[in-house]
């Protein structure tokens, strides 16, 4: 499996496709049904019940999205080199990691945020040594604010967006405040429509983000996470042990990454929303520290070994309801 996608031949992506048909086809025999209120401007509501107005469609679309957002992930690191051999192998793991549980096939705004997050990466790679860099900071900066009108917990990102502006540039006071303006443009746009539909700027339920309030997340000792975090600590060692071998870029690149995952492990552990949806903010920096430890020139046993353990558990976690476990 890792040597299939350790190329970047057009026609991969067909093996691309037909992994996450597969990987994902549990959620087509096991339909899931969301249960939680994941929007509080009713018109976003209308428009996510409209998405998921039956299991299937739900299904569809959030694969269609990850697959998207697979590519999208995929391209970023090809272009700024943030894997040392250029291949497929992100965009591989980004929808195994994207398919580890019921909640992931559903296609609310986390499968949105994740794009606008990955977008937003690769503006702000875009930063570094760049004499116009005004649309770059527009760009990253507006899709915060798009997050954070999704759901207000996620205006973290806009942290992240002016971290990794000061990680690529020089401190620039106005280009922070420019940052700033983008980041609130889409909240005020939100706001106003909000009015003009339901009479009031403020949604009918605002889930008020708290940070310090962690929520013990047992779930996740019963499900393939465990297999998956052992695997991440092995790819974080081998990147960072390789760390001074990079460019300035690729190191500044790694330090934004551990940032992101810093902000996307304090959403699932604190977050108000459901905490295996929000998981997939974790498999963008993931699926680049896999693709970076899984990357070889030659071909190797010992690491499709543990892919394919890895992999097999994962299909166990999903299908364990019908072994009766």
């Amino acid at each position: 499996m890792i040597r299939l996608f350790t190329n970047t031949f057009n026609q991969t992506i067909f093996g691309l496709i037909l992994f996450t048909v597969l990987i994902r086809s549990f959620g087509y025999f096991t339909p899931y049904v969301n249960t939680t209120q994941t929007v509080g401007i009713s018109y976003l509501s209308y428009f996510f019940n409209i998405l998921n107005s039956t299991p299937n469609k739900s299904f569809i679309l959030s694969s269609l999205m990850v697959l998207l957002s697979a590519l999208a992930l995929n391209n970023v690191c090809i272009k700024h080199e943030l894997v040392f051999i250029p291949s497929f192998l992100p965009a591989y793991f980004y929808v195994l990691l994207n398919s580890l549980f019921p909640d992931q096939f559903y296609a609310g705004p986390t499968v949105f945020v994740n794009l606008f997050i990955i977008l937003s990466i690769d503006a702000l790679l875009n930063l570094y040594r760049s004499e116009r860099p005004t649309n770059a900071i527009f760009l990253a900066s507006v899709l915060a604010g798009v997050s954070a009108l999704l759901n207000i917990s996620y205006l973290a990102f806009f942290i992240f967006v002016i971290i990794g502006l000061n990680v690529f540039r020089p401190f620039n006071f106005r280009e922070n405040i420019a940052a700033l303006i983008g980041f609130l443009i889409p909240i005020y746009m939100g706001t106003v429509i909000n009015y003009l539909i339901n009479n009031t700027f403020l949604p009918g339920h605002i889930f008020f983000p708290d940070y310090g309030n962690i929520n013990m997340q047992g779930w996740a000792v019963q499900s393939a996470l465990p297999a998956v975090f052992v695997v991440g600590i092995f790819a974080i060692l081998r990147m960072y042990k390789n760390y001074f071998r990079n460019t300035t870029k690729s190191k500044r690149a790694i330090q934004m990454l551990m940032i992101l995952s810093v902000i996307s492990l304090a959403l699932v552990v604190t977050g108000k929303q459901n905490p295996r949806q929000e998981f997939t903010f974790l498999s963008i920096p993931l699926s680049i520290y896999f693709a970076f430890y899984f990357s070889n020139y030659t071909f190797s046993w010992q690491k499709e070994v543990i892919n394919l353990i890895l992999l097999i558990t994962i299909l166990f976690f999903q299908y364990r309801v019908y072994l009766g476990l």
